[in-house]
């Protein structure tokens, strides 16, 4: 009975050691699991911060990005204009200049053929005209003049509309009123090197209208048509009487 009590006592207490090892055992493996997971996730967050820490600040992956970031701006032109290293923006941007002096080529040449610019290239103008004045060719009371516009240039110039006629004292004094328009509109009139065209100063025979006439002129000032520059001619006539002074169109020999 002895034996078998000892025995009996001896064996409840094997199992409760191996449950005691085994419940060691299973406390020692959760250990050493939550010790590996903490490992893990501290791996995970080291990693994730080595990641975000070189994409901010590392110079290995920092590189890339600024690069791509240059190459954008500098395709915009301004940006990549005020970097010098840039070649890929110098490239981009250099199409844009030929087009700008491509431009500016017809710009330049575009006067010349203007139909404004070709008008006024074509136009008789003082510096190229001379005059002359006929004497009277007096009818009926009426007295009429036949001031010419000579062409003295080496090229055709043409000539349209009514001058501006006056006449001035020996000191540059204008006399009585510049001469009025008389008659309408005519053609153009185009002339060679040497042709002229023809204007007609209209007056009065003195006593036709009142008892009075304008001094004497020293100087015939014409403007041409269209001009601003004047030109004078040294002459005594016309002596205009019953304040009657007028001016025809410009024409053509014969008209």
């Amino acid at each position: 009975m002895s034996d078998h009590s000892q025995t009996s006592g001896a064996t409840p207490r094997l199992p409760r050691r191996r449950g005691a090892a085994r419940a060691g055992g299973h406390r020692g493996g959760w250990r050493i699991a939550a010790m590996a997971a903490s490992a893990t996730l501290l791996a995970v967050a080291t990693a994730a911060c080595d990641s975000g820490g070189g994409a901010s600040g590392g110079p290995g992956t920092s590189t890339p990005p600024a690069a791509s970031a240059t190459t954008p701006t500098g395709g915009g032109g301004t940006a990549g204009d005020a970097t010098a290293g840039s070649g890929t923006a110098g490239a981009s941007s250099a199409p844009p200049a030929p087009s700008s002096a491509s431009a500016s080529t017809p710009a330049s040449s575009a006067p010349p053929t203007s139909g404004q610019a070709q008008a006024t290239s074509s136009r008789c103008t003082a510096a190229r005209l001379g005059l002359s004045l006929s004497a009277p060719n007096p009818g009926a009371g009426q007295i009429y003049y036949d001031l010419r516009l000579i062409n003295k240039g080496p090229g055709s110039c043409t000539l349209r509309g009514f001058p501006g006629v006056s006449l001035l004292a020996g000191d540059g004094a204008p006399i009585g009123e510049p001469a009025t328009r008389e008659g309408g509109q005519l053609p153009a009139v185009t002339l060679t090197p040497g042709a002229a065209a023809h204007i007609t100063l209209h007056t009065l025979s003195k006593g036709i209208k009142g008892s009075s006439c304008w001094p004497r002129p020293s100087l015939l000032q014409i403007y041409p048509p269209g001009s601003k520059d004047a030109m004078t001619l040294a002459t005594s006539a016309p002596v205009v009487c019953g304040d009657t002074f007028m001016v025809s169109a410009v024409s053509a020999e014969g008209h």
